[in-house]
């Protein structure tokens, strides 16, 4: 019997909309159902985290691209550094080595990344899949990559979200650009508590801020009585997804409150606001991701405002000495 044929090589510029489309269909197929877009993938291989030219690997066979693998790199000066690997294979094309071959190069890859700042904080080779796709399960075991922590997408219909709500002694205003950075600095800053976390650099924040998914126009600040910028939300919203998913969907895409201000309702404020400004905007449902196992009480926060499970996701994690 022939071995089944195909290349690995670097991805270019020209395969942005095979790899969506590959992207789309194949981590649909095992439970996390989207559609990635062309321009989406080129902002996240911006060179910001990811190098379009050095950090993804397509497979190819007969000229059709069946595979893809890149790795999102997240150096940190404290904390711990991460490298995420991301990819799927063509569904027909399982079992053939493709996704194998695609992970010795990712896991290679990112383990390179890491090293490369020869900074002695913990690193980790880290991975996210679909918590029904058993198959990435394995290979990533094979790959001494462990199950390390669980995440919810939530989901909540608009029809049914609660009145709109402000915290006593705060304000609740809409988000304001010309506070980027001093909003830059409270992400960081509330963050630091949660796992897997580390500060975002200036570049991350402007593309998270101001790229083409962002909704600044359904963001807010929550200011306390000097006018300081106490919580954030950022939204954002994927268009592309209306269709196959069967809502329109805007994704509270970060919820911040610095660790003195919480307890005091300033997250419910924040997205009950930004509840309204989905309703208000013809949106049909809002949705956001949370650790379950998050220290700061969100996941009860959330499931209180009336948000129920839509989908999980494991992440599996290797330390790379």
């Amino acid at each position: 019997m022939t071995a089944f044929q195909f290349q690995l090589r670097q991805a270019t510029q020209s395969d942005l909309p095979e790899i969506a489309a590959l992207l789309s269909e194949g981590l649909s197929f095992d439970g996390l159902v989207f559609v990635q877009t062309a321009e989406e993938l080129a902002e996240e291989f911006d060179g910001t985290y990811c190098d379009l030219d050095h950090d993804v690997m397509v497979a190819v066979h007969e000229s059709n691209i069946i595979g893809v693998g890149y790795t999102i790199f997240l150096p940190s000066e404290t904390k711990e550094e991460r490298c995420y690997i991301f990819g799927t294979t063509k569904p027909e094309f399982r079992g053939n080595g493709v996704g194998t071959a695609v992970m010795q190069w990712a896991s290679e890859h990112g383990e390179s990344l890491l090293r490369s700042t020869n900074r002695t904080i913990p690193k980790y080779l880290r991975s996210d899949m679909s918590a029904t796709n058993s198959s990435a399960g394995s290979l990533f075991q094979s790959f001494n990559m462990s199950p390390v922590r669980w995440n919810d997408d939530l989901i909540i219909d608009l029809a049914d979200s609660p009145d709109v709500f402000t915290a006593f002694g705060y304000a609740i205003v809409a988000w304001d650009s010309s506070r980027d950075e001093e909003a830059h600095i409270v992400k960081n800053l509330a963050f630091m508590d949660h796992w897997g976390s580390t500060p975002t650099s200036e570049e991350g924040w402007n593309q998270l801020v101001h790229g083409s998914t962002a909704r600044l126009e359904q963001s807010f600040f929550a200011l306390d009585s000097n006018n300081n910028i106490v919580g954030l939300l950022l939204s954002h919203r994927y268009e592309s997804d209306d269709e196959v998913l069967g809502k329109r969907i805007g994704w509270i895409d970060k919820l911040a409150t610095l660790s003195e201000h919480r307890g005091k309702a300033i997250g419910r404020s924040l997205i009950t606001h930004a509840l309204a400004a989905y309703r208000r905007d013809d949106l049909t449902h809002g949705a956001l991701d949370v650790d379950t196992e998050n220290p700061t009480g969100a996941y009860g926060l959330y499931t209180s405002v009336g948000f129920s499970t839509f989908r999980g996701k494991v992440t599996y994690e290797r330390i790379v000495q």
